[in-house]
């Protein structure tokens, strides 16, 4: 998927490398909560690490990076404004 002849992951790039880094900072803040949430979610049903990483490693993940790309960098813009 290519926006204005960039992917998302690019776009994500250049707008954290060029954006207020207090907005960046936010965003990258939430999304190391959202880990520690689903973590600590994880360890409580009794998922343990092997069986995220199995499942890292045979997932095709691309579209749903894609997603957190673009809503991360549309937060990052909407915030900015």
């Amino acid at each position: 998927m290519d926006i204005f002849d960039s992917t998302p992951e690019d776009k994500f790039f250049d707008i954290i490398f060029n954006a207020n880094r207090n907005l960046v900072r936010n965003e990258i803040k939430n999304l190391l909560i959202k880990f520690v949430a689903m973590s600590e979610f994880c360890d409580n049903k009794g998922i343990n690490q092997d069986e995220i990483f199995n499942h890292l490693k045979d997932g095709d993940f691309i579209e749903e990076l894609n997603d957190i790309f673009i809503q991360i960098s549309g937060n990052i813009l909407s915030s900015n404004e």
